[in-house]
């Protein structure tokens, strides 16, 4: 009946959109505010001995766009910081990047601690000139390092990605599934529906669908080849791909796209 039908749909997409909420990164580094520190003070505490200290001050540094903050920031990571104090440093300096940060960037990607090496790939999302770099981070063999590279794709959109991205996906890591969605035209989508079989279900419906509902994505024969690969995907993301793609269409003009999303979904949940 048409009743459960909805009813069905409607449980399924609310799943789908609390998994995707849960499973959010942020994407770029914040917009700094635009408030008063204390430079001096902050630079004491940041250069001092006590962790716990310097992390905090590194924090309030990163809540200015002045100058003078960023260049404490800067002297400090030139220096070599306690780990935690230089994720903090590198988050803070990536909140007003400036075109000199990218060779303090380059040397900490290769840290040797993670969440370092994250805070710093992140970071270079901010810079025009990162693309190879994000590249290289892209095939870290940290998989939290791999995602902060996938962000940064999608800040910068870098020549190359596709491929990394591409072996990512056949490994199911949703971020590189998203990056992926994000750079992706016409024959890049094409290209992703024959990872079918390769890349897990639902990572490959995770891009797929983030791809129906991309503004700009306007080839409706694409999209109905797009449809089409969706509805051959088993699994929960399968359904919230194509329910999203429904929700998002209007219903006039009629678009093949949508008229096939609803049929895949009809099947999908079962005609009862």
């Amino acid at each position: 009946m048409r009743s459960r039908l909805l009813a069905k749909l409607a449980f399924a997409l609310v799943i789908g959109a609390f998994a995707a909420t849960a499973a959010a990164q942020p994407r770029g580094p914040k917009k700094p505010k635009k408030v008063k520190v204390d430079v001096a003070a902050l630079k004491v505490a940041f250069l001092g001995g006590d962790a716990e200290k310097s992390k905090a001050a590194a924090v309030e540094l990163g809540k200015t766009d002045d100058a003078a903050a960023h260049a404490v920031l800067l002297d400090g990571l030139g220096t070599g910081l306690h780990p935690d104090v230089a994720a903090a440093a590198l988050t803070s300096l990536a909140a007003s990047p400036r075109p000199g940060d990218l060779t303090t960037l380059g040397r900490y990607v290769r840290a040797r601690n993670t969440a370092v090496r994250v805070a710093a790939v992140r970071a270079l999302g901010g810079h025009t000139d990162a693309g190879p770099t994000i590249l290289a981070a892209l095939r870290d063999h940290e998989e939290s390092v791999r995602a902060a590279a996938a962000e940064a794709v999608v800040a910068r959109k870098p020549k190359g990605a596709a491929e990394p991205l591409l072996a990512l996906l056949d490994k199911g890591e949703l971020p590189a599934a998203k990056a992926l969605a994000a750079i992706a035209d016409a024959d890049m989508a094409r290209v992703i529906g024959e990872h079918i079989g390769t890349a897990p279900d639902g990572a490959l419906a995770v891009c797929l669908g983030a791809i129906l509902v991309r503004p700009d994505f306007a080839n409706e024969a694409a999209r109905v080849q797009v449809v089409r690969t969706l509805a051959k995907l088993a699994g929960p993301e399968a359904i919230t791909a194509l329910g999203d793609y429904v929700d998002a269409t209007p219903a006039t003009p009629v678009k093949q796209s949508r008229r096939e999303a609803e049929a895949a979904l009809k099947q999908k949940l079962g005609d009862e």
